[in-house]
Parts: structure tokens; C-alpha cells; sequence
């Protein structure tokens, strides 16, 4: 019975790695494209001085996704220990997917080729085995999430997360102004 256990905690969290961070841009790839890619899009940016920067927005539509996969992980730890570790390495997943693409959003002007990259990223970091893969993956493969693993992988994906976000902050600054 525990190995039936333990090769459904594996198999669902890498179910899980495959979908919940790309659709932590979902939300954000909808919102924004009224602020990209729309004619007549300079006109939001003049209306409100503090509308220009949209990295609160950005801060509270990530936020809001936690809290709804919060719950799902808040039911997963019904079944399994340890679930903590799989959270928080999916909210550094997601914080990634969104950091980046805020930044590629204002860096391509565009929402929906933004998305494609990121889309395309997922798809060539889960499904492609290589040693390239597994160097700019930041997925873990349906492999068990560790401390170890959190403090030096994870940490790096936060920081890279946050430049990211800063990058895109600079960017959407310049974006109409």
C-alpha cells in the first residue's frame, strides 16, 4: 500500500509541474493584452500617472493564483507529508513563469508571442532529455523536492525571478513615457 502511495505522490506532482506554473501567466496574458496589443493602448497609460507601472498588478494576479493552488496543495497534504516543499517549489515556479513574462511582455510589445515563449520553454525544459535541459530547467521531473534542493536550485530561480521582474519594471517604464 505505501508503494501505491508513493507512485501517485510522484506521478501527480509531475502532473502537476507540467500545468500549474504556465498557467500562472494565464491570467496575466489576458489582463495585459488590452495594455499591449490593442489600438488606442497609449491612451491607459495617460489617464492615471500611477497606471503606468503595472507591477502591482502583476504582484496581485500572482498572489491570487497562489492562494487558488493553495488549496490544492492544502488537499494534497491531506494524503501525503511533506507537501511544503512541493508548494513552495511551485510558487517559485509560478513567481518565474510571471516575473518573466511581465518582462517579455514590455520587452516584445507583444502578449500572445510572450506567451508562445514561454509556452514553448515548458515544452522544451519537460520533455527534452539532455544535459542542456537539465541545466536551464527548472523543473524537477516528478523527482522528490528536498531542503537541499530548495536552498540551491530554488533560490536561484527566486533571484533570477526577481531580476526579471525588476528588468521588466525598467521596461514597462519606457514602454510609453
Amino acid at each position: 500500500m505505501s508503494k501505491d502511495l508513493e507512485s501517485s505522490y510522484l506521478l501527480i506532482f509531475r502532473e502537476a509541474e507540467k500545468y500549474i506554473p504556465i498557467m500562472s501567466i494565464w491570467w496575466t496574458t489576458f489582463i495585459f493584452k488590452e495594455y499591449i496589443s490593442e489600438d488606442g493602448n497609449e491612451v491607459l497609460y495617460c489617464i492615471d500617472s500611477h497606471g503606468k507601472v503595472k507591477v502591482f498588478e502583476i504582484l496581485i494576479i500572482y498572489l491570487l493564483y497562489i492562494i487558488h493552488i493553495s488549496i490544492l496543495f492544502l488537499v494534497y497534504s491531506i494524503f501525503w507529508d511533506n507537501v511544503f516543499f512541493e508548494f513552495l517549489k511551485t510558487a517559485i515556479q509560478c513567481f518565474f513563469f510571471t516575473s518573466l513574462a511581465y518582462m517579455l511582455i514590455y520587452t516584445l510589445k507583444s502578449t500572445i508571442i510572450s506567451f508562445m515563449f514561454l509556452l514553448i520553454y515548458e515544452l522544451f525544459a519537460i520533455f527534452i532529455r539532455s544535459e542542456f535541459t537539465t541545466y536551464i530547467s527548472i523543473f524537477e521531473n516528478g523527482n522528490r523536492v528536498t531542503i537541499h534542493v530548495i536552498i540551491t536550485k530554488y533560490l536561484v530561480v527566486l533571484l533570477l525571478s526577481v531580476v526579471f521582474l525588476v528588468i521588466g519594471v525598467y521596461k514597462n517604464k519606457k514602454f510609453y513615457c
